[in-house]
């Protein structure tokens, strides 16, 4: 036997379509490939090494021959249970988008939903490890293709209008507006800018406002803004991209001045914001806080008696409110420090505070409606805080590093479709009583789907996942969905 030939043996363990090579004693299995050279002949092209054969052992395959072949188990149970109760914000994508775009889009920001904030660049392995790599085959989610998609999203917007208008046209009518900070590490990204959070988060900011229907908490509108803007400025481009009119506009405070007022109020619309503590007409409401009547409030099983005055003042609508039970935890919270030696708060601090807490003061355009309903239509506007809650703090939307500004734009839409599909599968684990929609997708984080002998079903099916994919109507099978 020659120094470099290979064993019988050897070659017998060697996976097909390969090759060994004997280099100083060791068998190193290479890819190889018959292909036709320039005089007609065949000829093998020896490829990229693939392993090794050990004696008494046999063929070990390296890492990257690993990470190559193919994958025969996927995760299926939270992208199954999510797809079976998200199909309206899909069947409403295909409304509006060519087929493979509005597929592309669902699958992207279904993955978003799923796995928290995604880069681009990462997509494509989500998709390849998931249930949807197999429900839609046809997908190409790598960087380049995503890198154009998020750019037409950005930069052709006549698909993102016309989805933007039937939200609108769906929706109550009755619509909060508010903004997020996402941090922005890339220097070349036009809108990333010291914001007025710099000094908390340390870095450049971009700005998320959307619009928001406080009353199905189904997210309207979304475009990301300069850092520097403030919301209240932004507002203005925002109402812009379609047609709002009749609608009741629910804000805070950050959004108070001369042309945001008229223009909440103008086609129709009507708007309550609270007044900061600085604007004039809220200085007149509270030199006197003697209130004239009083009614109930309740949110969930929990109830309070609210104080009210109604006035007008400067020709406006102000609404005086102090929350008895909100008065008594602040007051409470303040004695309590007080008790520890806090320096910060002392006897003459709380009787000049104790009357303002729990208060707020409410300017509206509404003229026709009591103070109770003022007021609770005011508290609704609080869902969009919780709304951005699952931004920050579960889609983890802390700080990104976006370069471009179309695709950054692009980004708020697909932000905007994650958000249908978080609001749909919330309305669907509604049946799952006691858990919430991330407790819902943990457990059906259990159950995979395997390949065996070229056919794919679904395994690690306890009675607790059997039960809840009853619950939420998602059959525990594979399906393959082909599109043209």
């Amino acid at each position: 036997m020659g120094t470099y030939s290979v064993p019988e043996l050897i070659r017998k363990q060697k996976p097909k379509g390969t090759m060994v090579k004997n280099i100083n004693g060791y068998f190193y299995v290479y890819e190889y490939k018959s292909i036709k050279g320039n005089d007609g002949k065949r000829k093998t092209q020896m490829g990229n090494i693939i392993g090794s054969i050990k004696p008494g052992i046999g063929f070990v395959p390296n890492s990257s021959y690993l990470c190559d072949s193919e994958i025969s188990t996927l995760e299926f149970g939270e992208y199954a249970v999510t797809i079976a109760n998200s199909q309206h914000t899909l069947d409403l994508l295909r409304k509006c988008f060519n087929p493979e775009d509005a597929l592309a889009i669902y699958a992207v920001s279904m993955i978003h939903f799923i796995q928290g904030f995604t880069y681009m660049k990462d997509i494509q392995s989500y998709y390849d490890m998931s249930y949807l790599s197999i429900k839609y085959p046809s997908l190409k989610l790598g960087y380049e293709s995503l890198s154009s998609l998020y750019d037409s999203l950005g930069r052709r917007q006549g698909s993102v209008i016309k989805m933007e208008e039937k939200l609108v046209a769906a929706c109550s009518r009755q619509v909060a507006i508010d903004g997020h900070v996402i941090g922005c590490v890339s220097g070349e990204n036009d809108l990333a800018a010291k914001g007025y959070k710099f000094s908390k988060i340390g870095e450049p900011q971009i700005n998320l406002l959307m619009a928001y229907d406080i009353n199905t908490g189904i997210p309207l509108l979304s475009r990301i803004y300069e850092g520097a803007s403030t919301d209240k400025v932004s507002v203005k481009d925002l109402t812009k991209q379609v047609e709002l009119k009749n609608m009741l506009f629910v804000v805070d405070r950050g959004f108070h001045c001369a042309e945001n007022l008229k223009l909440f109020s103008s086609d129709g619309n009507s708007y309550i914001i609270p007044l900061g503590k600085n604007i004039t007409a809220c200085k007149k409401a509270v030199i006197s806080l003697e209130m004239t009547g009083r009614f109930m409030y309740q949110r969930g099983r929990k109830a309070s008696v609210v104080e009210y005055k109604d006035e007008m003042i400067e020709g406006n609508r102000v609404i005086t409110c102090r929350d008895l039970n909100e008065s008594a935890a602040e007051q409470t919270n303040y004695l309590r420090h007080m008790g520890k030696g806090d320096k910060s708060y002392t006897q003459n601090g709380f009787d000049k505070l104790k009357d303002f807490m729990g208060l707020i003061v409410l300017q509206t355009s509404i003229m026709d409606k009591p103070p109770q309903e003022i007021y609770e239509l005011y508290k609704k506007r609080w869902a969009i805080e919780t709304f951005y809650n699952y931004f920050k703090n579960k889609a983890d939307y802390g700080s990104l590093y976006q370069q471009d500004y179309y695709k950054t734009q692009g980004l708020a839409f697909i932000m905007l479709v994650s958000s249908l599909i978080l609001r749909e599968f919330e309305d669907a684990v509604k049946a799952a009583k006691g858990k919430s929609a991330q407790d819902c997708l943990l457990d059906a984080r259990m159950v995979k789907a395997d390949k065996r002998r070229g056919v794919w079903a679904v395994c690690n099916c306890r009675k607790k996942q059997v039960d809840l994919f009853e619950l939420l109507n998602t059959k525990l099978a594979v399906e393959i969905e082909q599109y043209t």
